[in-house]
């Protein structure tokens, strides 16, 4: 501690340099967390014990190719089904043409089919109990600023008819992001054709059912006018988006981001310790030993780490509270829910490393001269 005051009046020698290396590490440690985090939303609403058990059921010509209403009585009879519901993408415009919101989903069965989303015995009763009622994820709650009990107006874009629901309760934090829940029976009745839906929701008695159901629903419907392709939730999500593909192209932005502001941190701190060449030197002269320049120099390095990365993990934090939501190809993702403490730690203890290393080079350079040598290139 004695040699604080030292490293304190070099830090501010340059106080310009000093400023902007501690904001480029506090971009280093921002960057890290937010995009090493996002994939935690996926693990989030795929990972659960109920969402292993869920398997879903489209047409083998795609996903907006209509299946029958029918199907459901017949999937509700191959053996390990618990729960089966018909799902149509409404995509509904709330503000803006950005703003596609909606799934028309069956009621009389969500508490078997969604325990994992919050939907209780309770919230299940609320959505039942009103044909306009809707269960919202709470991340889409915060961002339109809704309450429970208020009504809100969705207008049709990919199904012809406008809706109007009524917040019945909010959905638990495993939910989708972007799964606003209302009644296909009110939507049906709003249309003047048969029913008919985009896929089926299936709920199994155990996940290694999975197999055995996936193969008996497809055989039921193999001679059909609308034969079916039945694949695991964790399959069907990533029919939408390459996940693999957006995860690593996350971490290398991460990692590039990361390996840029170090070397703007090597060469500051690179010019700053030629600066102060000839005061190394007399160091040096007057018996400052190798290790202890080394050591001031890198603790001085290492605090700017240290200060940046508490700027970027705050501004994560922040970020994830004040603005808890981001659109991504998986709707509005509710930060604060994803950002680990972990992740948080992962930055900082990166931003200090950073700091650090790019203190250690120049200085194992200026140490490895003798004193002598020192002196002569500075004379």
């Amino acid at each position: 501690m004695k040699f604080a005051m030292l490293v304190w009046r070099n830090l501010r020698r340059s106080p310009r340099r000093t400023i902007l290396t501690v904001l480029a590490i506090a971009l280093a440690a921002f960057t890290y967390s937010s995009l090493s985090s996002l994939p935690n939303v996926t693990r989030q609403m795929l990972s659960t014990p109920d969402s292993a058990r869920r398997i879903v059921v489209m047409s083998d010509s795609g996903f907006f190719n209509r299946l029958p209403d029918s199907y459901r009585r017949k999937i509700l009879g191959v053996p390990h089904v618990v729960a089966a519901s018909g799902l149509v993408y409404f995509g509904g415009v709330y503000r803006s043409p950005s703003d596609q919101l909606g799934i028309a989903v069956d009621a009389d069965q969500a508490e078997l089919m969604w325990p994992d989303w919050g939907v209780t015995s309770a919230r299940a009763a609320e959505f039942r109990a009103s044909a306009m009622a809707c269960l919202v994820p709470a991340a889409m709650m915060r961002k339109y600023g809704w309450h429970v009990g208020e009504q809100i107006v969705l207008k049709g874009t990919i199904v012809p008819v406008d809706v109007t629901l009524r917040i019945a309760d909010t959905l638990g934090a495993s939910a989708p992001p972007d799964a606003l829940l209302f009644r296909r029976d009110y939507l049906e009745r709003s249309l003047a054709e048969p029913p008919t839906v985009n896929a089926y929701q299936v709920m199994l008695d155990r996940a290694d059912s999975a197999p055995t159901a996936i193969a008996a629903i497809d055989e039921i419907f193999s001679n059909s006018a609308a034969e079916t392709r039945s694949q695991s939730e964790a399959a069907w999500v990533s029919n939408f988006i390459n996940l693999d593909t957006l995860f690593a192209m996350l971490r290398a932005m991460a990692i590039l981001v990361v390996v840029a502001v170090a070397m703007v941190a090597l060469n500051s701190v690179v010019i700053a310790v030629r600066e102060r060449r000839a005061e190394i030197a007399v160091m040096r002269a007057i018996g400052f030993s190798p290790a202890l320049v080394l050591y001031l120099t890198v603790a001085e390095s290492a605090l700017l780490g240290l200060v940046g990365g508490a700027l970027g993990c705050a501004a994560t934090f922040l970020m994830a509270k004040f603005l808890p939501f981001a659109f991504l190809p998986l709707g509005p993702i509710d930060l604060l829910a994803i950002v680990s403490p972990g992740v948080i730690a992962q930055a900082f203890i990166l931003s200090i490393a950073i700091g650090a290393l790019a203190g250690l080079v120049p200085a194992l350079g200026s140490v490895r001269q003798s004193v002598v040598e020192s002196i002569r290139a500075i004379a």
